[in-house]
């Protein structure tokens, strides 16, 4: 009888590439870009644009949007968050911060939206 072994050495080198091809994707998605101008729109219309990048401090900013709701915007160079919001569901406040390109925050009976964008593989410019 013969006895087989459960591994050859050109099965380990492919486990090996495996795991560095998954090595080099996480590290490429870790660096992905990160977005540069935040924007809140309402009712479809851009209403304030931030670069994040120049910004010193973190900046606090209440929008209006549809039906007099108000919306408190915190716009740092980590992100953008809306942390209050006089909506009655709270969705966009808990969204939390947004740290990268493509990423938005909605509120419905606001219709308000906070979205970043910038350069790269998850800019979205329309949703």
């Amino acid at each position: 009888m013969t006895t087989r072994k459960f591994f050859h050495p050109k099965d380990l080198l492919f486990f090996g590439a495996l795991a560095f091809a998954a090595g080099v994707l996480a590290l490429a998605l870790a660096l992905s870009p990160r977005g540069a101008t935040a924007l809140v729109e309402v009712e479809g219309q851009v209403v304030l644009t931030r670069e994040l990048a120049s910004l010193s401090a973190p900046e606090e900013v209440t929008v209006t949007g549809a039906n007099g709701m108000e919306l408190t915007c915190v716009f740092s160079q980590e992100g953008v968050a809306i942390t209050a919001s006089s909506c009655p569901d709270q969705t966009c406040v808990r969204t939390g911060t947004l740290t990268r390109a493509g990423e938005a925050a909605i509120c419905l009976p606001a219709r308000t939206v906070l979205r970043l964008t910038g350069s790269g593989w998850a800019d979205a410019q329309a949703y």
